[in-house]
Formats: C-alpha cells, structure tokens, sequence
C-alpha cells in the first residue's frame, strides 16, 4: 500500500488532531485522582465514584493494575469478566475468565464492581440473554446474585456475566418486552370478551 503525498499529510493531521484531544493516561489518572479524593472525603468508595461516572459521562476513568478484575471488551462486541496481566501506555494485555487472552485498548475497558443494582446480562433458563440487577457479589468465590426484575433470583458465575459496551441503564430486555406485550394483548383481548359475554347475559 502506498499513500500519496495528500493522504500522508490528512493521516499525520488527523493523527495529531487525536492526540490533542485524547489526554494522556497520566492526565486521565490524575483526574480520576482528585474526584476519588473529593468523594472519599464525603464517605464514598472508589468502585462507587468510578462507576458513578462512567454511567454520567460514558468515560471510564478506571486505571487499570496486573490482577485486578475488569469487564472488557470482546469480539463479539460483549465485555465479559477478565484479569488484568499487562499494562501499556495505551493497551491493556487481559485474560478473560472464559480461558483467552487478549490485548484492548483503556477505553474498552468497564469497571468489575458487581454493585447492587447494577445492571449486567446473563444466561437465564428458559429465556436466553437476560439483563438483570445485581443483589449481591461473593468475590472470595467469584459468584453474583442477581435479579430478573420479576420476582426471581439466581446465581451465576462472573464468567458467565456480560454487560453490553453501551449498555443504557435501567432498561428491560428484549425479551422481557415481548413478553409483557403479549400479557398486556392478551389482558385486553381477554376485556373484550368479557364484555362481549356481559352484552349477551344482559340481553
């Protein structure tokens, strides 16, 4: 591949446009820093502050260390639970815990916090891809309860929990829509012919 002289000038400007509008990890951390010390001083955890912001800004400010657990970034477009086992300037070497490795950049990077009332998808039986809400997380055993948003609760792996990208909070499944549509066509359905009934008998 060979660029002409107009196409290397428009790469090298859009690459140093990036650049200044992309800070540096040591800008990003120290930012992270001081909203960290602003909310510790009012009684709130780092988890609490990091994913605090992240749902306001869609930034992660998350600094990534060798051993911590992370959601990041797959193939498939999903983030699954992963290791942290190299940090670069840029890219961060991870393993999920699914069994590969792979090499991402910060920014595909999602904080493992496992808060209550977080939002994350599972597996559910019977019914596939699920976003639930999380009640409670056994770290020591690397388990999450969680929530269907009906009624039941069930316990899963951290392997087997997912979280979307750009996942909107707050938001019920797709399935869990089509199921309510159809209890609510079949709750009209089931009004018009009682009414109808009622018509007759009154006749």
């Amino acid at each position: 591949m060979h660029l002409s002289d107009d196409e290397l000038k428009a790469v090298l400007a859009r690459a140093e446009e990036i650049q200044a509008t992309s800070p540096s990890p040591g800008a990003v951390q120290a930012e992270l820093e001081t909203i960290v010390r602003a909310g510790e001083a009012v009684g709130l955890t780092r988890a609490a502050l990091e994913r605090a912001f992240l749902e306001r800004t869609g930034v992660s400010l998350l600094a990534p260390t060798p051993g911590m657990l992370v959601f990041a970034e797959s193939a498939d477009r999903r983030c699954y639970v992963a290791e942290v086992v190299d940090v670069q300037d840029e890219t961060v070497r991870v393993r999920f815990l699914r069994g590969s490795e792979h090499v991402v950049t910060r920014d595909r990077l999602r904080p493992c916090t496992f808060l209550p009332g977080e939002r994350v998808y599972v597996d559910w039986p019977w019914w596939g891809p699920w976003n639930c809400s999380v009640i409670s997380y056994d770290a020591a055993r690397g388990w999450v309860k969680v929530s269907d948003n009906w009624g039941s609760t069930k316990s899963f792996r951290i392997s087997e929990v997912w979280i979307s990208p750009h996942q909107p909070g707050g938001g019920v499944s797709s399935g869990k829509a089509r199921l309510r549509g159809a209890w609510i066509g079949g709750a009209a359905a089931g009004a018009v012919i009682g009414s109808l009934l009622t018509m007759l008998l009154l006749r």
